[in-house]
């Protein structure tokens, strides 16, 4: 196989890939037995967390902040749960 021809069929994969993504995110929110707004504030939440997880990745992270961020995790969680007032 070619270079060209090689290239193309990878862009055409990482398309389809991106595209299947897409498809199914749309699916996965329409079928949702969540409101409107409980949806978008989950979506908010993960978003919100894969951009940290990438800012993470990038820029590194010291274990002081790791700590007191998945402290703050827990509380939230408990705070959702109903479990911590």
């Amino acid at each position: 196989m070619q270079t060209s021809q090689r290239n193309q069929g990878e862009g055409a994969f990482i398309l389809g890939m991106l595209l299947g993504g897409v498809v199914g995110a749309i699916t996965a929110i329409w079928r949702s037995s969540r409101s409107g707004a409980e949806t978008r504030q989950e979506l908010r939440r993960q978003v919100s967390e894969a951009l940290a997880s990438v800012q993470r990745a990038i820029l590194g992270e010291r274990p002081v902040d790791a700590l007191a961020e998945g402290k703050a995790i827990a509380r939230q969680r408990r705070i959702e749960l109903s479990l911590d007032k």
